[in-house]
């Protein structure tokens, strides 16, 4: 069985193929997908608007491990008003899933197979920082650019795990649960089964 079909073999050998990375935010509210072309592109169900070059991923890699790797993706170009409203809006963002695809193209920058998923994790708040030289041509004021840091799936998979199967646990997470209440009068107690 192989990944690509022989038709999309095919059309790998038979010309150029070009290749985009496509970023898929799942926002508490919708989901938004992106790219550094030029044109809107429409894969799979999920429109991916044009960032025209603007955007970046910074420290993306193929590693073979179990430990947290942290990817920023980042705008620059935004204007004072895109970024209060970027930030005033955490709960959008914080912990929601995205993902990063790497997407096959033809000459005609047309897509050509299914996208690989290449990372997904979990956005965290975003954080903006002002640019030193640009300016927005509109209205005169600084430009910025806006970073999401998303840790993979082994984020806070270090930290122990939340439930300890006592009461006090219980009541943290579901107060007037009592369904560990029983949970002291087990130990070293004997089961006789079936009980005739």
């Amino acid at each position: 069985m192989t990944f690509f079909t022989s038709g999309e073999i095919a059309t790998f050998e038979s010309g150029n193929v070009r290749c985009a990375f496509l970023v898929k935010m799942d926002f508490a509210s919708e989901t938004i997908g992106v790219w550094n072309g030029n044109t809107k592109l429409s894969i799979s169900g999920v429109d991916y608007l044009p960032m025209f070059g603007a955007g970046t991923i910074d420290g993306l890699s193929f590693s073979n491990s179990t430990v947290s790797d942290q990817v920023t993706i980042g705008v620059s170009g935004v204007n004072s008003e895109i970024l209060g409203l970027a930030m005033a809006d955490v709960g959008e963002v914080q912990d929601r899933l995205v993902s990063i695809y790497l997407q096959l193209f033809d000459d005609s920058w047309q897509p050509i197979a299914a996208a690989p998923a290449i990372f997904f994790g979990y956005m965290q708040p975003p954080e903006g920082t002002q640019d030193e030289v640009t300016q927005d041509v509109s209205a005169a004021s600084p430009t910025h650019t806006i970073t999401i840091a998303a840790e993979n799936i082994y984020f806070n998979r270090s930290r122990a795990p939340g439930g300890r199967y006592s009461d006090r646990d219980q009541q943290y997470r579901h107060p007037g649960d009592r369904v560990f209440d029983f949970m002291p009068g087990l130990v070293f107690k004997t089961f006789l089964y079936p009980d005739f």
